[in-house]
Formats: C-alpha cells, structure tokens, sequence
C-alpha cells in the first residue's frame, strides 16, 4: 500500500541527472509558475472582497479570471504528481502481487495516461486555434479564449513526458532491468 510518507523523511530525494534531470527541473520551475498564479488569485480575491465589503467597488469580472486561473494553475501541478509517482493509487487489489507484477500494472497505467494526456494535448492545441479563427471572447472581460487555453496546452505536454518517463522506469522494473 502506497504510503504517505517515506520511509526516511530527512533522507534527500534522488537527483535526475540527464534529460530526466532537465525534465524535472522543466516541470518544477512549472509548478512553481502554476503557484504563483494561485497566490495572485489569492490576492485579487482578497482585494476584490475588501472592496465589495467596504468599498461597494469589487474587481470587475474576478469570478472569471478565478476560473480561468484555477484551471491554469492546477494543471501545472499535474506533470509533477506524475513524474514523481504521487497519483492516488488504490493499491488494496495488488498488496499480494509481487513487485515486478505491480510494476507491470504500474507500465500499463502510465502508458494509457500518456495517451490520454497526448490526446489532451492534442485537443487543446486545435481549441486553442479554433477560438483564435473565431476570435471567441470570455463573457464579461472580453479575453480572448484562446489565450487561458494556450497556457494549458504546456502543462498537458509535461504530463505526456513524465507519464512516458514513468512508463519507461516502471517497464524497467517490470523486466528487472537497472533503473
């Protein structure tokens, strides 16, 4: 069963080293970015309460820059949670399995989300330029669509990447290979 926390918490987490340690550093600055963006949704949330509350004036059109930001900042998260294995798994069906079985589980999981996740990608790539053509506004701040949708297209193509580096540790666990 997949624990919560490891076994030695004060023991340093592994270096990536290669294009796996490019591709963690990629995916953290990512996430960071993606955390800045809450913090700010934080702050104009503060800012436009205080002013509906003492002001009567809120920050127009707040509700939706909130959307438009929550759903460009928890997708950064994604690629992360991923590439370090830390999706909710239920594990309560494999406890008797052994490791090289669960890690043939583990290599079909990250291949079906690294289609799924290239599919997304794929997708919101052509959204992004169909509400360009259509020139598709947002309802009341009049921001382009394509714009908050663009900025969801790199988070899907990080989650591609790690799921696919997933998949390729986990098979390496499957057929005993070194990691």
């Amino acid at each position: 069963m997949a624990e919560l926390l490891p076994d030695d918490p004060g023991a340093p987490a592994p270096r990536r080293t290669g294009l796996a340690g490019l591709l963690d550093t990629v995916i953290t600055w990512w996430a960071l970015a993606g955390g800045m963006v809450f913090i700010a949704l934080v702050i104009m949330s503060i800012v436009s309460i205080v002013g509906r509350k003492l002001f009567s004036h809120p920050i127009e059109g707040d509700m939706e820059l909130l959307m438009m930001g929550a759903a460009i900042g928890s997708a950064t998260f994604l690629p992360v949670c991923e590439l370090d294995d830390h999706h909710i798994k239920v594990d309560a069906l494999t406890t008797w399995m052994s490791e090289r079985g669960r890690a043939i589980l583990d290599t079909i999981a990250h291949l079906l989300l690294t289609l799924a996740s290239a599919l997304i990608t794929w997708r919101s790539a052509l959204y992004v330029q169909e509400c360009y053509e259509n020139m598709e506004v947002s309802t009341l701040l009049l921001i382009p669509v394509w714009q908050p949708v663009l900025l969801l297209v790199p988070s899907f193509a990080l989650l591609t990447l790690a799921a696919l580096y997933r998949a390729r540790l986990s098979l390496n666990t499957a057929v005993g290979a070194p990691k």
